[in-house]
């Protein structure tokens, strides 16, 4: 589909860029090295996402760039939708952009459809949709800027968990090293995303960590994070970016779960394991999706009920699976 995609692009002046609600390293820097690129090839380029750029990714090129109104925006030739699964996931202007007549869908996950796009650049194999967008820049032709570089690297750096996930392989060290090599500063982007927490972030963190709970001989961790917790500590949901990583890491952990309360009786799960546990099989009983070690999905009810469902769920796949969770 490379081929395709390429011919769209060139035939194409005018282009949209985006990516899923509360977007993350991998979302953001593959927004940002696309717009880059087709910003050098000459085209008219405008990356849309519904929610602000999280503090931690403002240092990435171009974020300065990044809107969040369409109001007064039309005239698009054709859209990139990364790191969605569906386009519902880009938020309110979701049938605004699936309206446009021409939608490239670069995307890495499992649960991939492509129901919205017959432009499709997706491998769940791939670390990351940044690593799918360095092999398309490379099929192009088109060279690796530095700032282009600095963008690829976070997207497979914070969807590797630091090159700590399953999802790492030969191809993704491979990848990260010409990003090195062509001017991406790997301490500079790990201090910045790792080592420059905001205090309201571990005030809040201290107040989640309260709620940890273990089921099933502690093989399943699970936290909680409110609104209550949020608007006391004066935090925003970016606040909670990592928070199921260290529930993951707890030693016995195999499963961890991070319930953050959307709404009254509306959760986002987030989902993380250990080795062969597939959690995009858990989620999407839920009617969520994702990757075997990272999936979500979104549930409505109380607590006590959602944690009930997600139970059985866990159950469900530990007995298809011969696992013994």
């Amino acid at each position: 589909m490379f081929s395709e995609v390429i011919e769209v692009i060139h035939s194409c002046n005018a282009l949209l860029i985006t990516a899923h609600v509360r977007p993350d390293g991998d979302a953001l820097g593959s927004e940002l090295a696309i717009y880059q690129a087709l910003r050098g090839m000459g085209k008219k380029v405008v990356v849309y996402n519904q929610d602000k750029t999280p503090d931690m990714y403002r240092f990435l090129p171009g974020s300065e760039n990044i809107i969040h109104s369409m109001e007064t925006v039309n005239g698009f030739d054709a859209a990139f939708v990364l790191d969605c699964s569906d386009i519902s996931r880009i938020g309110n202007e979701a049938d605004r952009i699936g309206s446009l007549n021409k939608i490239i869908s670069i995307d890495h996950h499992v649960s991939s459809g492509g129901t919205f796009s017959e432009l499709l650049l997706v491998d769940p194999t791939a670390s990351s949709t940044g690593e799918i967008v360095y092999r398309l820049l490379s099929r192009m032709g088109i060279a690796v800027t530095a700032d282009i570089a600095t963008n690829i690297y976070t997207a497979i750096l914070t969807d590797t968990g630091s090159f700590r996930y399953s999802n790492t392989g030969i191809e993704t060290f491979r990848v990260a090293a010409d990003l090195v090599e062509k001017g991406a500063d790997c301490r500079y982007i790990a201090q910045n995303i790792y080592e420059a927490r905001p205090a309201v972030q571990v005030r809040l963190m201290g107040k989640v960590l309260d709620t940890l709970e273990f089921y099933q001989g502690g093989r399943v961790g699970s936290i909680c994070v409110t609104q209550e917790m949020l608007r006391k500590e004066g935090a925003l949901p970016e606040h909670t970016e990592g928070f199921v990583d260290i529930v993951r890491s707890i030693q016995g952990v195999e499963i961890a779960v991070c319930y953050y309360e959307v709404y009254k009786d509306r959760y986002k799960i987030s989902l993380r394991s250990k080795g062969n546990v597939d959690v995009e099989k858990i989620a999407g009983i839920l009617g969520g999706g994702g990757h075997v070690n990272a999936s979500a999905c979104r549930v409505e009810g109380s607590i006590k009920t959602i944690r009930r469902k997600l139970l059985d769920a866990i159950k469900t796949v530990s007995r298809e699976n011969g696992l013994r969770i």
